[in-house]
C-alpha cells in the first residue's frame, strides 16, 4: 500500500503576491470532484484579475493544486474521506472544525470576503459561517444540493437538521447556485429572497484529451452511489434487456456515507448478473477516470429528485462520451446549451431504463460519436471556468 503523503495541520501562508488578496475561497475539499471544483474555482478566480487566498487542503493528486501569480495558500488538514464509523467521522470533523476557525481568522487578517464551498459537516458550517460574520466577513455561499441527498442527524433531530440548514441560507451576505432549479428550491422551500441567490452554472471539468469510445456499448454508472442516481433500478434494468443485447454495465464509485444501506440493496440486485455487470465499489482515484472513460461508450444518469448540477454529466460531455439520462435537475439545463444525449422517460423504473438503453444499442456508433462531439463543442463556451469567473467577479 502507496504510504500517504503528509499534510500539516495548517500550513504555512504563502503568498503568491505582494498585495494583499481580495477574496478568499475556503472548502474542507482537496479531492474528487468536489476538489476539482475549488480548485478550479481558485485559480479561475486569480486569473480573472482577483487576488484570491485559498484556504482547504492540500490538492491530491498535488497536479490538481492550482497555481497563478494571483493565488496564495493556506493548506489545512485533510479528512477522513468518508471512512470509518460515524464517531470517528464526527471525531475528525470536529477537530477540522477548530482548526477551521483557526485558518478562517488567519485569512481574515488578509482579506474581508470569504467565497465558501464545499463544507463537511452542518453543525460545523454554521459555525464558521457565524465565526466569519463575527470577524466582520461578507459571506458568499456556494450552494451544490439545496436539500441533502440523505440526511444525517435521526429521525427524531430532523426538524433540527432542516433548522441548522437553513441558518447556512441565512448567514451568508449571498448565495450562488449552480442552476436556475436550485435557486427555486432554496426560495420555495427554505423561504430565501430572489435578490440574494445568483446562478453561476459549474464549470467544466476536463481530464486529458477525449479518445475515441470503442464501440463496445458499455455502459458506465460512475460517482458517488446514492438513491437518486437510480442505481437499483438501473441494475434490475440489465434483468430487461433483451438477452442478446450487447449492453454491459460497469458500476464505478463509492456508496454515500450516510445512507450505506442502499448500495447493500444494489449488491444483492445483483445475483446472477455477473456476466453483464460488474463493479469497482470504492472511491474511483483520478488517475483511474480517463482509464475508465477508454473503456466505456456511454455513462447512465437517470437522476431523479435532483436540482443541482451533475459533475459527472460534465465529465462525460467532456470526455465525449453519450449520456444516457433524464433531464433532472442542471442535466436539463445543460440540454438547453446543447447537450445531446439519449432520454430516460420518467418517472425512472427499470422499464424506462431498459427501453433506454435499447435505443442506445440500436444507434449506430458513428452516430453516437457525434452527438457526444457536438456536446462537447456546444458547452465548452458555456462551461468555460474563464466565463464563470467574470460572473463572480460582478457581485464580489
Amino acid at each position: 500500500m502507496t504510504a500517504r503523503r503528509a499534510v500539516p495541520i495548517i500550513g504555512d501562508y504563502t503568498s503568491g503576491s505582494a498585495e494583499q488578496p481580495h477574496v478568499v475561497v475556503f472548502s474542507h475539499a482537496w479531492v474528487g470532484g468536489a476538489g476539482w471544483f475549488v480548485f478550479e474555482l481558485a485559480r479561475c478566480m486569480a486569473g480573472a484579475g482577483v487576488l484570491t487566498l485559498l484556504v482547504c487542503p492540500t490538492a491530491e493528486p498535488i497536479a490538481r493544486e492550482p497555481r497563478h501569480p494571483n493565488l496564495s495558500r493556506i493548506s489545512v488538514r485533510q479528512g477522513a474521506q468518508g471512512g470509518g464509523s460515524k464517531v470517528h467521522r464526527a471525531i475528525g470533523a470536529l477537530i477540522r472544525m477548530g482548526v477551521g476557525f483557526l485558518a478562517i481568522a488567519r485569512a481574515r487578517l488578509h482579506a474581508k470576503t470569504f467565497l465558501v464551498t464545499h463544507l463537511s459537516w452542518l453543525l460545523p458550517a454554521v459555525l464558521q459561517f457565524l465565526w466569519i460574520r463575527i470577524l466582520f466577513g461578507s459571506l458568499v455561499f456556494v450552494v451544490h444540493d439545496g436539500t441533502p441527498h440523505a440526511w444525517s442527524f435521526p429521525r427524531i433531530l430532523r426538524g433540527f437538521e432542516r433548522w441548522l440548514l437553513r441558518l447556512t441560507y441565512l448567514l451568508p451576505s449571498h448565495l450562488v447556485t449552480l442552476t436556475h432549479i436550485a435557486r427555486e428550491e432554496l426560495i420555495s422551500i427554505y423561504g430565501i429572497s430572489p435578490a440574494k441567490i445568483t446562478v453561476i452554472p459549474h464549470g467544466a471539468y476536463e481530464s486529458g484529451e477525449p479518445t475515441l469510445p470503442p464501440g463496445n456499448n458499455k455502459v458506465l454508472v460512475f460517482g458517488m452511489l446514492r438513491r437518486n442516481k437510480r442505481i437499483l433500478e438501473t441494475i434490475e434494468a440489465m434483468r430487461l434487456v433483451d438477452a442478446a443485447s450487447p449492453v454491459s454495465l460497469v458500476i464505478a464509485g463509492a456508496p454515500h456515507a450516510e445512507d450505506l444501506g442502499y448500495w447493500d440493496e444494489c449488491e444483492r440486485a445483483l445475483e446472477g448478473l455477473s456476466d453483464r455487470v460488474r463493479t469497482e465499489i470504492g472511491f474511483v482515484p483520478e488517475t483511474r477516470i480517463p482509464e475508465l472513460m477508454a473503456e466505456i461508450d456511454a455513462i447512465v444518469l437517470p437522476y431523479e429528485e435532483f436540482s443541482s448540477q451533475s459533475g459527472v454529466a460534465i465529465l462525460a460531455a467532456f470526455a465525449e462520451r453519450l449520456l444516457i439520462c433524464t433531464a433532472a435537475g442542471g442535466i436539463g439545463e445543460l440540454m438547453e446549451a446543447g447537450l445531446e444525449s439519449v432520454t430516460v422517460a420518467t418517472p425512472v423504473t427499470p422499464r424506462t431504463i431498459a427501453d433506454a438503453f435499447s435505443v442506445f444499442a440500436a444507434t449506430p456508433v458513428a452516430e453516437r460519436r457525434d452527438m457526444a462531439a457536438r456536446s462537447h463543442e456546444a458547452l465548452s463556451e458555456y462551461l468555460s471556468w474563464g466565463r464563470i469567473a467574470k460572473e463572480y467577479v460582478k457581485f464580489i
